[in-house]
């Protein structure tokens, strides 16, 4: 939290001062309400204001960028914030010292093309592109740029399959359970019920991670997950997951912590994978090194409260590779749970269980099933 700055009297002048980040604003004669009212609007801006006592004539784009990621830390979410730094990435390598008020079209295609030059995916170009797009739009709303830079970007259109030199991207397709099951003795037995419950509810990765057991109601014969803090909820959505007995088995046993707790912790996850590590130990325990004798003391990367999308991804390309298996993603495990409640239940069901507000968006998850067509080609055609 910012330190508050303190509204004194600067003795020889007999003015009201104020400090803010070192530098000195004199508010008029001490004591007066005028001087007040200054202090107090200072404050507020400073408060509120990520990029405040920048002047904005002078602003590089760096700093504005900073300003920027301080702001998106409260308003965006943990994943879109990672996009966001790697939306970000190329301005700072290619113009941190320019005034942002010179960055234009010319300079956008050149991000742009930073991306298309690295064999990005058209769409993750766009992607990247739009986010460029939504930075200088924050900086109009901030005063620290026209409006006429804003309109300008987005008169550049976005990339267009067939007309330009960007690959397309490979289809999300859903990883089938038989490469699942064989991941699985691959994984820490966290990470491994978090593969599993995942594969039964189809919830988001971000959703399963930040998983507490005060979210859970458990009174009756479906468990009702209800998340306040959601890749929807800035729209005012509600997203609620129903958890059936076979999900309840593998949730049972982390609901015992505080309700505040996440339920899978990297730390536990951490200590069971060098539990199975040392119980393979074939060197005798006075020979070699002993657990924890080549740790450091005080490494700078340390277990988290809670996992991540990130370090939950990693685990299971960790555990592929092991297993010498094509890698798979968690978000394909969703994928899957689409494509088998619709060919169950429907694409209404998919919808529901998945959390989508419109059919179309499950149609995207959902992989077009082609037994379906052969069955109806058998017997009609």
């Amino acid at each position: 939290m910012k330190k508050l700055p303190s509204y004194r009297l600067h003795k020889s002048s007999n003015q009201a001062i104020c400090r803010i980040l070192g530098r000195t604003y004199y508010l008029g004669e001490f004591g007066t309400k005028e001087s007040q009212d200054k202090f107090n609007r200072l404050v507020a801006e400073y408060l509120t204001n990520p990029s405040f006592g920048v002047e904005k004539s002078r602003q590089s784009v760096a700093e504005s960028v900073v300003a920027f990621l301080k702001h998106a830390e409260s308003y965006y979410g943990e994943s879109e914030l990672f996009n966001f730094r790697r939306a970000l990435t190329p301005l700072i390598e290619l113009y941190a010292d320019l005034n942002i008020s010179e960055f234009g079209i010319e300079q956008f295609k050149a991000v742009r093309d930073y991306w298309v030059k690295r064999d990005a995916a058209r769409v993750y170009a766009n992607r990247q592109s739009g986010r460029v797009v939504a930075f200088i739009k924050w900086l109009v709303a901030e005063g620290v740029l026209s409006p006429i830079v804003h309109q300008g970007l987005k008169c550049v259109a976005p990339l267009k399959a067939g007309r330009c030199s960007c690959r397309e991207a490979d289809a999300v397709k859903p990883v089938d359970d038989k490469t699942v099951k064989m991941t699985l003795p691959f994984l820490s037995p966290v990470v491994a019920d978090m593969v599993r419950l995942q594969a039964i509810i189809g919830c988001r990765p971000g959703e399963l991670c930040q998983l507490k057991p005060g979210m859970i109601e458990t009174t009756g014969a479906v468990w009702v997950i209800t998340l306040s803090n959601h890749k929807t909820a800035w729209r005012g959505h509600k997203r609620q997951i129903y958890v059936g007995p076979k999900g309840q088995a593998i949730l049972k046993p982390y609901l015992g912590r505080p309700k505040d707790a996440f339920c899978f912790s990297p730390t536990e996850s951490v200590e069971q994978r060098l539990q199975i590590r040392a119980s393979k130990r074939t060197t005798a325990i006075s020979c070699g090194n002993r657990r924890g004798s080549n740790r450091q003391q005080d490494p700078k990367r340390k277990p988290g409260a809670s996992f991540t999308t990130g370090s939950y991804g990693r685990a299971i390309a960790y555990a592929c590779k092991k297993a010498e298996l094509p890698l798979w993603s968690p978000n394909q495990l969703r994928h899957a749970v689409a494509t088998r409640l619709r060919d169950t239940e429907g694409i209404e069901s998919a919808s529901l269980i998945l959390g989508h507000r419109h059919l179309a968006t499950s149609e995207i998850y959902a992989e077009k099933s082609e037994r379906k067509a052969l069955e109806i080609a058998q017997k009609h055609g």
